[in-house]
């Protein structure tokens, strides 16, 4: 895709770079606080940033789940989640991501993180990614530059990782934080959230997380 196309699409982007930012902070937060590490945390990213979509945007946000491949930078670097077969690759229940599809459009609320995962030899700022479903690759060996993606659901992984985590007990407790604490720019948003969760004990969190420095 050229420059001009890729700057024309930017424009319009569902999510704008500052409440995509909000967002990934928002989620990291609470992420966190749970005692989770944010690079490893895509079933949190996207299902509570799917809910935050449906509440705030009125989108028919969906949570997929299998392999993804991400070309990060210049590099050569990808970004691989899955598990390679003698078929190419497909997600396996302990090797996979999840994404967020939302009106023709892939948005990863974790990919700000994608940094913590490459090694500190690779100085690769904290990005947004957000991108049209009809710019993927059509393999992932087609990956070639950076922002090129390539994705492959698998809908027997994502019903399982879903049951898997709405059965965490306190699940809606943080869907539903997530969700309050969210406000679109350019109205201001509170740099931290208490609450009183289902179980009736009080929650205080700080908002935390990288600043987003441009897009993949």
């Amino acid at each position: 895709m050229s420059l001009l196309s890729r700057l024309c699409r930017s424009v319009f982007m569902l999510v704008k770079l500052k409440d995509y930012e909000r967002i990934h902070r928002i989620i990291s937060s609470v992420v966190s606080h749970h005692g989770n590490d944010p690079a490893h945390s895509c079933m949190w990213f996207s299902f509570f940033g799917a809910h935050i979509l449906r509440s705030h945007y009125k989108v028919a946000a969906t949570v997929r789940c299998g392999l993804a491949a991400f070309y990060v930078c210049d590099k050569n670097e990808i970004l691989f989640f899955g598990e390679m077969t003698d078929d190419g690759g497909t997600g396996a229940l302990d090797k996979f991501h999840c994404w967020i599809e939302a009106d023709g459009w892939v948005i990863d609320f974790m990919a700000p993180a994608f940094p913590n995962l490459m090694g500190p030899s690779l100085q690769i700022n904290p990005k947004m990614f957000q991108q049209r479903q009809s710019d993927m690759v059509v393999n992932f060996k087609d990956l070639r530059h950076p922002g090129d993606y390539f994705l492959a659901p698998t809908d027997h992984l994502t019903e399982a990782r879903l049951k898997h985590l709405v059965e965490e007990p306190i699940y809606d407790d943080l869907v539903e934080i997530c969700t309050q604490w969210f406000a679109k720019s350019p109205r201001k948003m509170r740099s931290k959230i208490e609450m009183t969760i289902n179980s009736g004990k009080k929650v205080a969190l700080n908002l935390s997380g990288p600043s987003v420095r441009g897009r993949w």
